[in-house]
């Protein structure tokens, strides 16, 4: 047998697990009837490794191993036929062979290898007797029943044991999993952001502590639920929110990112970032468990309305200015065109303010115009 060969074979050995494994009853009833049927002193389900040969169950045998390199078995394990040797004395293989000379005094032989179903001979099972005998042919069929039996139950050990290795990997997945889940938590309430973790299928949501606390809320009291977010989000983005969310969930949209309002414990509104991705999903494909995050963005909102406000209006009337005028009434025209309607425009000027400026100052030209803007302000409509 090539090295290359002899390494796989021992490697299925290895995978087997069966080596120096306490007796199995399924095995010994194997030989027990082996014996029993051929009327043999001895029968074996017999494993050769890599320098012996182990017997995983024995009938006849004092002994639990024997060397490899006196063995019969690791002649039938080199064979795809079993081997029958009918009078080992005569038989120049064997003839001086201590298993022959000496205890047991084998003076027969037959042995059928036990194959993987890498076809990999990985054992034999065999019957031996003290003298010579013959083997007729259904006698030979029935030993080649007994060892295709052994050879199942080596089967579904290999099977047996891949299961375990699979649910050992798994297990071990989950493990790495969890930890990694907790590693970003705790990573993300570090910088401040708030973490829920959301079981679709029973509509239960875990709230992490910063989530609440961002919101001025103590631990306890903010139930774990969808309600408890759906309560608190302002009434202007409850639609919005359930609309964005409803639409990932379909896998209508890439992400779930979604900037709404959220009631403090005090009643003032914070502007809120919210993320999140499906991490677990159904059978099915369906959706069944989401984690996210919520970023307090009130600064970054305040901060853009700031922009905006200083970008369209007067900074001192706190009137539209130019640009937003003309932003307006493009609006107001592509309206008009569309409705086929008419609008129109009015045009208000203040006489006599050069006059005021000149003689008074600006500060005082400044104090006209905000009394004006506040006076005309009163008199029309917000929108």
């Amino acid at each position: 047998m090539d090295n290359a060969l002899e390494q796989k074979r021992l490697n299925a050995i290895q995978n087997l697990e069966i080596l120096d494994t306490a007796a199995e009853s399924d095995f010994d009833d194997l030989v027990k009837l082996a014996a029993m049927i051929f009327e043999v002193p001895m029968s074996t389900v017999t494993i050769v490794d890599a320098d012996r040969q182990w017997f995983k169950a024995a009938v006849g045998l004092p002994v639990k191993e024997t060397p490899r390199a006196i063995s019969f078995c690791t002649h039938a394990i080199e064979k795809d036929e079993p081997m029958v040797v009918a009078d080992t004395a005569h038989d120049a293989r064997f003839a001086q062979s201590p298993l022959v000379t000496q205890d047991p005094h084998l003076g027969f032989y037959a042995g059928i290898p036990l194959k993987t179903a890498d076809n990999l001979a990985v054992g034999t099972f065999c019957i031996m007797d003290n003298k010579p005998r013959q083997l007729t042919a259904r006698q030979l069929d029935i030993l080649k029943i007994l060892a295709n039996q052994a050879t199942k139950l080596l089967d579904l050990r290999m099977e047996r044991n891949k299961y375990r290795d699979l649910l050992i990997e798994k297990e071990l997945i989950n493990q790495t999993l969890n930890e990694t889940e907790q590693r970003w938590k705790f990573a993300l309430e570090g910088v401040g952001d708030g973490v829920w973790d959301w079981n679709i299928n029973d509509d239960q949501v875990i709230l992490s502590k910063t989530w609440k606390q961002m919101l001025g809320y103590a631990e306890h009291e903010l139930p774990n639920s969808k309600d408890t977010w759906l309560s608190l989000v302002h009434k202007d983005d409850v639609d919005k929110a359930i609309k964005s969310l409803n639409q990932y969930l379909e896998k209508k949209t890439a992400e779930f990112r979604l900037e709404h309002r959220l009631l403090c414990k005090d009643q003032s509104y914070k502007w809120i970032l919210t993320r999140g991705m499906v991490v677990e999903s159904n059978k099915d494909g369906s959706p069944k468990r989401m984690v996210g995050t919520h970023t307090d963005i009130s600064k970054h909102k305040e901060s853009e309305d700031t922009i905006w406000q200083q970008a369209n209006f007067d900074s001192l009337t706190g009137l539209p200015n130019r640009r937003m005028f003309f932003d307006r009434l493009k609006e107001e025209i592509k309206k008009s065109a569309r409705k086929k309607t008419m609008f129109a425009l009015m045009f208000m000027d203040l006489d006599g303010f050069k006059e005021v400026n000149d003689q008074f100052g600006h500060q005082a030209g400044d104090d006209l115009l905000k009394a004006v803007t506040q006076r005309v302000s009163k008199c029309i409509r917000a929108s």
